[in-house]
Order: C-alpha cells, then structure tokens, then sequence
C-alpha cells in the first residue's frame, strides 16, 4: 500500500467533505502519477469518489467514524449505532472494487478503554469486524490503533494498522520492530505518518518522509499512508490553517516533499537494497522423500528477486522422485548423497555454497519473492551473524493442516527482545558463511531436529548475535495428518532431550527447553501464558503503553503436561488399595478435557471451518504434550550416563565427607589455586564430552556435571591464604539427587504407605521389591558418579600443575586423563610401576572408555 489521507475537505457544493469531482479527477491523476496507489478518507464516501479511484487504478481505505471518544458502553444506542454505521457501510460500498479496506474504528482514546476496560472494548471492536466482514466478505477489514493503545488486541483483523509519528530514525525503526512482533502474522501497515513543513520546513520533511519510506521498506511493511496529499484540510467546522502536513499546497503545488515520493515508491517494491552492498547468497535446500512439495519450493526461489544467489539441493538419500524433480530446474545446483542426516546435509550445502551468505530453508517452503532481500538488508542494518524469518501457514493448506497450526508445537521463533533473537526455526534462517563454518557447522548427531536450537545456543554462547527479519517470510505446510504431526512431536521431544546433554544450563526439568526469550509466531500458539504485564505510563497517559511479555505459565498449564497424566495414572493404582483415588485421577483428565475443549474454542480458525475442525484441534491440544513428553523423557533417561574415566595415579588427598559428598586437597607452594583447578576441570570436561553448566553465575556452585538418571554432580572449589605464595585448595563434589529418582522415592514410599495401611500383600511385596531395587541402583550410582568426578579434579588438577600433597589415594589410584587427553606430549609419562588397572600395560597409555 502506497497511500495519502485525502480529506476532509470544505463541503463541496453537494455538501460532501469532498472536493468538486473535477478536482478530484486531477488530484488521484497527481497523486498516481506521484507513484501512489491507494487514498485513507476518514468517512463513507459517496460512490462517485469510488468510481474516480477505480478510473485511475487507485484503491480507497475507509474509516467508519463513531462516538469511539465517549464512555460508548453508558450507551446502549452508541453502540447500536456504531453497529449499524459499519454495516451500512460494508454493505453498500464493502463489495465496490475500489475499496481495498474498512477500518471499523480509528484511535479509541486511552482513557475510554481503561474507563471501560480492556476486554470488553477488544470484544466490541472484534464484533463490528465481523460485522463488517459478513456484508462484505472480500474487503479486508481492520481497525486503526496507534502507540498509546498498543496493547488492544482484536481478533478478525486482515491486518495490523498503526498510525505513527516519529521523527528520530532510530527509533523509528525500533519501533517498526516491535510493531512486526504486535502484528504477529498478519501484515503491517502504517495507517498515518507525516512531517508538518511549518515546523520542519519542506525541505527537513522531504528528508524524513525519505527515510521513513526507506525504513518502512527495509522493515518489511505491508504499506503505508502519508498523511497527507495536500494542506487543504477541513475538520471542526473550520479551515486548519496552522497545520501543513501536505506534501502539496493547498492549491495542489508540489513541494519538496512530492518528488522524494515519486522516487522512492517509483522504484517500489524492489529497490530494498538502495545504496548498500548486494553480497551472493546462497540457498540450500535439504530434502530427503520431500518429492510431494519441493516443486513448489525450487519455483518459487527461482522467482526470488535478489539480484545475486545460487540454488543448492542437497538430496540426503531420497527413494522418491526428488532427483526427476530436481532435473526439472536446470538452474539448481544438485547434490545427492547416502542419508546422513539433516545436520550433515546442511553442512554439506555449507560446504558446497559460494556465497557470503548462506540460507536455509525446507523442502516444504515457499519462500516469498523478497525473502532474501529483507533477510540480507536486515543483517546489514542490524549487523548480525545470523538471522531468521517469520514461517506463516499457506492459505491452500488442507483443514488439517490448518488445525496442526492451530496446535501447540509448530517451529516458532523465540526473541530477546524486538530485533535480536534466541532461536530462529532452521525452516528460515541464514548466515555468514565463514562464522557458520568457524564454529563447526551443524552438529551431525541432530539427524531430523533440534540441529538448529543448538546452533543457534552455540553461536550466542561464543559471542555472536541472531536477528530477525519480520519482512523475510516463507509460506511453510504444515503436517498434513494426525499421523505425520504427531510423529513431528515425537521427533521434537527426542531432539529436545539431546539437546539437553549439550546444553542443560538452557534446559529444565526432563530436558524441557527453558527459554530466555518470548516465543512468537505458530509456536506460541496454545500456549498457557499468564496475561502480559502492560506498563502505562503516568496515570495512563504515556504515549508509548509498553507491553511486558514473558514466558510464564498460568497454574492450569499443568493439567496439559505429561507429569500431569503420569501422576493421574498413580492414582489409578492406588485406586486398587483406595478406591477414592481412582475419582481423583479420573477428575483430573476432566481437567484436562477441560482445558483442551476451551482451547479448541479460542483457536484461531475461521469461522466457515468445517465442524470437525475444532474437535481435532482439542484432541491435538490433549495429546501433543504426551507425544512430546514422553519421548523427550524416554530418551533422556535412557541416555543419561556418567561418562567412565580411567584412573591414574595423582597426588591429592580424597576424603569422604558425607555419603554423597567427597573432597579433595592440594598444598600448593607456587601460588595456584581456584582459578586455575577450574579452568582445567571445564576444560578436561568439555575434552570428554561432559556436559555441564559451567557459567552459572546465579547458582551456589562453581560447575555443574550431567551425572546418571538417579545424580547430578556439583562442585565447589575454595583455596586458602597460607602465606605467599603457598596456598592450600579444596574441591568438593556433591551430588544431588535428580527429579526422577526423587519423583520415583517419593511414589515408591506413597504406594508402600498404602499398602501397609490396606494391607494389600501383593502390593507391600511388589513395593518392597521395587524400593530394594531403586536402592541398589542409587548405592550403585553414587559409587560411579562419586568416582568419575573425583577422578576428573584430580586429572584436571595435574593439566594445572598442583604439586602431589602427602595423604590417602582413592581406591584403585583414582584419577585418571578423560577419554581424548591420553598421551599428550606435554605431560610426563606415568611410572609403570604405579599403572592403575585402567592402564594397557603394553603401551602405557590411558585405556579409553
């Protein structure tokens, strides 16, 4: 939308707000001719003025004036009325080919929706949208909000519309950001902006309008309205004759303002990359039996705008007709390989690229003509290493797959704040080609999923940024059956719980990923946020009512988690001792039923939705947590293991303090300490590949190991003033518990106490031998954890040169170099005769394990 507010204008002679058709013909000619293509009017026109913009191929976005200034909710007929002026409209000028637009109010003022409050005022605004559309069914509705009542929220919308004046370029442009996050999915428009040539002067508002129109741009809006095409402007009863926002006089005279248009929107919608470097992208595709929608796919990067990129399929193993596909397309660069794996095909592509620039996305994408244009503009401007785009639902998706989007789960982006951005889903993201490579590319063992969150942790732990561009945005299809989605969610949880093991300082409880920033787009949908917090302002007069998002979840979201139904399952085998249990746990999936019912209600179909649809999204509501949990916790416990290290001889003393705590010493006469053991404990743990949180600078330990299913390892390193520069160090390993062994003791000791109680035999003697097992298996772990990490602080504590201090070794020499150290040249080969039996005798190096 490339737009001016025309009007009000004095009464012409048929007492319109308009001016004489005449002078309406030559002002869209002017305005068209100026590269303009849609005029805002703040009232409904009559029908010639329709008919004059359909002549000169020019649009008209109308707003519906009503009492919006007053208390409308103390008057049942203001409401009444509005109801009755929208629907009049929509339905006599609605379905006119000219109107682009309806805007069902404009600006309510702040204090009328506090007076009111905020729900009932979005649940009025939402019904005149509906109202309007059910009389004109092909019009876009909309209503126009402006930043003072940022946090109005309206369902219905076909697009986002916010009326804005700010000069500062900076912030402008930070506010377009935040505005894209507000707008979610839908499309952008700036309803009003403009630079008053009295104050300014004309030459300072043909500058601003130049750099508003290139940020717009660059921002990735769906359009925008100057505001306005001429000084002529009539409102209250009278000529304003101290305003002059026009970039025409008000006998239609051009001022400096009005070339500047006709330049930048003449070179529209190209034109993105104006005045900056073009570097060569290039765009890997990685598929594997995608054959159903690649097509789709390759046509539509061929149709991409960017003056400089290459094409690169990466075929990982397909037995479908992807390579017939790919001879298709000529122009693509094909490259078929065993499968291996989506990491190891996107690094493949990496490898193969021979741009600056490489971008990613699926087999399933459409990608936007301008994808690459707002991605690379918008890593130029932000100055990112990485960056990513919104993945919208294409409209010619199936019901199915409309109710899979509708559904908790989907790829989704999370943002730190409105630019920079914690994860980008690997459906749309690029990056520099030499950073990407630089640290190691993806990681291969991500074979279908979660390659991508751990690229993007691993980036921003080494220092790098990740941007987000709201205009570079792909058409993404969505799982087409309840089969595909679910084992979609399988994939999810596995991935999840394996990127627990290389990440578990960003991971909660059972690998959950516990994220820093606030999740948007498709994947935040269902989820069971509390309210967000909105700041507004001195009394509620603030231009800018800042919205405060969070990720924190309303109590009830726990009737939807997996723990939930794990704990409902409980009570239905305690119900064959207490028979009261069984109606707990039956009302608890009640609860949940419950929720997942209300859930479906407010997803965000449309109305002429099939009646199955919403019933299928309850049901996926109900059971994506359990697909996903469960195989994120399976895989977990099944592959939490302490690592084995083989031990060799070292000189610090090892003192059992508690059965789950040991200490080691070292008198240390050449000033080393703390720091020192640390550096080298991480370090030999990262050798290893032992996982742990090893910056937590809010928790009371130093580090933290990945221990067992049953024990997570911390340590804690103090060193003692002797008197210079001899310094004496104590380390101390603890372990504690993990939820699942505490989760498992907990139910063991319910279930024995209700057995006793019921005295139930079967079910004292199945407790007796679940608890003597669960015992043996904890005694047996805290005896290997214990071991493994002693062993690793005293290797560490020889790599940082502590001298032996006289005392008692650990059983079996203890420590030992961890798999991946053995047989550095920098360290003096073990005495033979002091070889612990984790030592081949024959070569005299560390037994790996």
């Amino acid at each position: 939308m490339k737009g001016f507010s025309y009007g009000p204008f004095a009464p012409n002679r048929d007492g319109e707000p308009l001016p004489e058709r005449e002078q309406a013909h030559r002002d869209m000619a002017h305005m068209r001719q100026l590269g303009a293509n849609t005029i805002r009017v703040y009232f409904p026109p009559p029908v010639w003025l329709l008919d004059v913009a359909q002549e000169h191929g020019m649009f008209v976005f109308i707003d519906i004036p009503w009492e919006k200034h007053r208390c409308f909710f103390a008057d049942w007929e203001a409401r009444e009325r509005a109801r009755d002026r929208v629907r009049d409209t929509a339905r006599e000028l609605g379905n006119h080919p000219a109107v682009l637009a309806i805007s069902v109010v404009n600006e309510i003022p702040v204090d009328i929706i506090r007076y009111q409050g905020r729900k009932r005022v979005q649940e009025f605004v939402g019904e005149l949208v509906s109202i309007a559309k059910e009389e004109a069914p092909g019009c876009l509705v909309t209503f126009v909000n402006f930043p003072t009542t940022e946090f109005l929220e309206v369902e219905g919308c076909d697009f986002a519309c916010f009326n804005v004046y700010l000069h500062d370029e900076k912030k402008f442009s930070s506010y377009l950001d935040r505005l894209q996050h507000i707008a979610g999915n839908r499309p952008l428009v700036l309803g009003e902006y403009g630079i008053d040539s009295e104050r300014e002067s004309e030459e300072e508002q043909a500058a601003l309008l130049r750099r508003h129109l290139e940020r717009v741009v660059r921002h990735g809006l769906a359009g925008s309205v100057v505001f306005a095409y001429t000084d002529d402007w009539f409102t209250g009863g009278q000529q304003v004759t101290d305003w002059f926002f026009g970039v025409t006089r008000r006998d239609r005279a051009e001022k400096a303002a009005a070339p500047v248009l006709r330049e930048v929107w003449n070179r529209l919608p190209g034109g993105i990359h104006h005045g900056t470097e073009v570097p060569r992208v290039s765009v890997v595709v990685c598929s594997y039996n995608g054959g159903r929608t690649l097509e789709g796919c390759l046509e539509s990067l061929g149709r991409l705008t960017y003056p400089d990129y290459e094409v690169i399929l990466v075929d990982d193993g397909s037995t479908d007709d992807t390579a017939d596909i790919a001879a298709r397309f000529p122009d693509v660069r094909y490259h078929h390989q065993e499968n291996r794996g989506l990491s190891v095909a996107r690094n493949v592509g990496a490898e193969l690229a021979t741009g600056e620039i490489v971008a990613y996305t699926d087999d399933d994408c459409v990608a936007d003509e301008h994808w690459l244009d707002y991605l690379v503009a918008a890593m130029h401007d932000q100055e990112v290493e990485a960056i990513g785009g919104p993945n919208v639902t294409p409209d010619d998706d199936g019901w199915t797959a409309r109710c899979v989007a509708a559904s908790p789960g989907n790829p989704s982006h999370v943002m730190l704040d409105d630019q920079h951005a914690e994860h980008i889903p690997g459906c749309n993201m690029a990056f520099r080609r030499d950073i990407l490579l630089g640290l190691g590319g993806f990681d291969p063992q991500f074979r279908v999923a979660g390659d991508d969150v751990d690229v993007c942790w691993r980036l921003l732990d080494a220092g790098f940024t990740v941007g987000y561009a709201a205009g570079a945005m792909v058409w993404h299809h969505r799982r087409a059956s309840v089969k595909a989605y679910a084992k979609q969610q399988k994939g999810y949880g596995r991935s999840e719980a394996m990127v627990h093991f290389k990440h578990p300082q960003r991971c909660g409880t059972f690998g959950r990923s516990s994220w820093r920033g606030i999740i948007y787009g498709d994947g935040a949908v269902g989820l069971p946020l509390m309210p967000d917090r909105i700041y507004h302002g001195r009394f509620g007069q603030g231009l800018f009512q800042v919205i405060y998002r969070h990720n924190h979840y309303g109590l009830w979201s726990i009737a939807m988690s997996l723990e939930w139904h794990l704990l409902a399952l409980f009570l239905l085998l305690l119900a064959t001792m207490f028979w009261p249990a069984a109606a707990i746990g039956v009302l608890m999936w009640c609860a949940t039923a419950g929720l997942a019912i209300g859930s479906a209600v407010k997803a965000p179909l449309p109305r002429h939705a099939p009646w199955w649809c919403r019933p299928l999204v309850a049901w996926l509501y109900a059971m994506q947590p359990v697909w996903r949990g469960w195989n994120r916790l399976t895989h977990f416990l099944r592959n939490k293991r302490c690592p084995r290290l083989d031990p060799v001889r070292h000189g610090a003393e090892v003192k059992p303090i508690a059965p789950r705590v040991r200490d080691l010493y070292w008198d240390h006469p050449d000033g080393k300490g703390r720091d020192e053991l640390l550096a080298a404990t991480v370090k030999n743990a990262r050798d290893c590949g032992w996982a742990g949180d090893f910056d937590n600078s809010w928790a009371p330990w130093d580090l933290k190991l990945v221990g067992d299913r049953w024990h997570d390892i911390t340590i804690r390193v103090a060193t003692e003033e002797i008197g210079w520069p001899r310094r004496f160090t104590r380390a101390r390993c603890t372990l504690k518990p993990t939820y699942f062994n505490e989760v498992l003791t907990t139910a063991l000791m319910i279930w024995l106490v209700a057995a006793t109680a019921s005295w139930t035999i079967w079910a004292m003697v199945l407790g007796l031998v679940l608890s003597l097992m669960l015992l043996v298996r904890s005694l047996r772990s805290r005896r290997q954890c214990l071991r493994t990490a002693t062993r690793l602080i005293a290797w560490a504590s020889i790599d940082a040169g502590f001298a032996a201090a006289a005392g008692e070794q650990e059983d079996n020499a203890t420590d030992s170099r961890p798999p991946g150290n053995g047989g550095k040249a920098d360290h003096a080969e073990p005495d033979r005769t002091t070889l612990g039996p984790g030592f081949d005798d024959t070569h005299c190096v560390p037994r790996q394990t």
